[in-house]
């Protein structure tokens, strides 16, 4: 019976999906482990109640040539690291890498918020701002496999004007991490509160300010919110789509924007539609 194998790998958890010609299995999630060889046998041991898989996709919070991992903030021991090989070798499977926002693009494509689009624009938002970009129903990586990389678009952070080598001025200024109590606020908001809805919109005009950029300058058939925010779109998407609305161009003011609908899984399935491609 063939067998693939998508897995998901965050800063902080590791996702792993199988799948065979009866159906997708039960979604596995386990705490990332915290050193290069740890890691490896994580994946391992994950994957040893598998039988042996045609192969195996892989999503990383950072970006990657075809053989090991380049950049990878949250995770920098893996940084430079043989993976696909050392993997291959413990798996017996031919491994792909990718992007973790390339890949939830790619699910949202294939099954969620995006399906028959051909553009698409992904702004993953949650502790950081990433993304993806869909062209002509394909996701387009990059030279360097960092396309979608929106947190490094241009914005004011009036607190910190030093440049950060690690984090751009756009996910200073509109990530996740910006919005000082987002649950509670979130929360306060969608039971009436005044100042948690202000609040929320003052944060929906600093976000809409990239979200209209990107709008403007693809023009996409769809905008997607990706990440911890796309739970929040109840009450932040009105405020967030009227501030698109003022910052973008006439052309981009007509581009939907509209949360991710695969939710945490989107990752982790997009890895498994690599581990089935040959090309991607």
């Amino acid at each position: 019976m063939t067998t693939f194998v998508g897995i998901d790998v965050g800063g902080t958890s590791v996702r792993v999906l199988a799948e065979t010609p009866d159906g997708r299995g039960e979604l596995v999630t386990a705490p990332v482990a915290g050193s290069y060889d740890a890691f490896l046998a994580q994946i391992a041991g994950l994957c040893a109640g598998i039988a042996r898989p045609a192969g195996v996709g892989i999503g990383l919070p950072g970006t990657s040539g075809e053989d090991r991992p380049v950049f990878v903030p949250a995770l920098p021991w893996l940084e430079g690291r043989p993976l696909r090989e050392d993997l291959e070798a413990r798996l017996g499977a031919p491994v792909r890498l990718g992007l973790d926002g390339h890949l939830t693009l790619l699910a949202e494509a294939a099954e969620g918020a995006a399906k028959g689009a051909r553009s698409a624009v992904l702004l993953a938002v949650g502790t950081g701002i990433g993304g993806a970009l869909l062209i002509d129903g394909r996701i387009w990586r990059g030279v360097h496999g960092s396309a979608g990389s929106w947190g490094w678009l241009p914005a004011d952070v009036p607190d910190n004007p030093v440049p950060d080598p690690l984090h751009g001025p756009f996910e200073q200024a509109a990530s996740g991490s910006s919005l000082r109590d987002g649950p509670a606020l979130v929360a306060a908001a969608r039971a009436g509160d005044e100042r948690a809805r202000a609040a929320l919109d003052a944060y929906a005009a600093r976000l809409a300010r990239g979200v209209a950029a990107v709008a403007s300058t693809i023009d996409p058939e769809i905008i997607l919110i990706g990440g911890g925010l796309a739970d929040a779109m109840d009450v932040l998407g009105p405020p967030l789509q009227r501030h698109v609305v003022r910052f973008a161009s006439p052309d981009g003011r007509r581009v939907p924007v509209r949360p991710a609908a695969l939710g945490s899984r989107a990752g982790v399935v997009g890895a498994l539609l690599i581990a089935r491609t040959e090309e991607w």
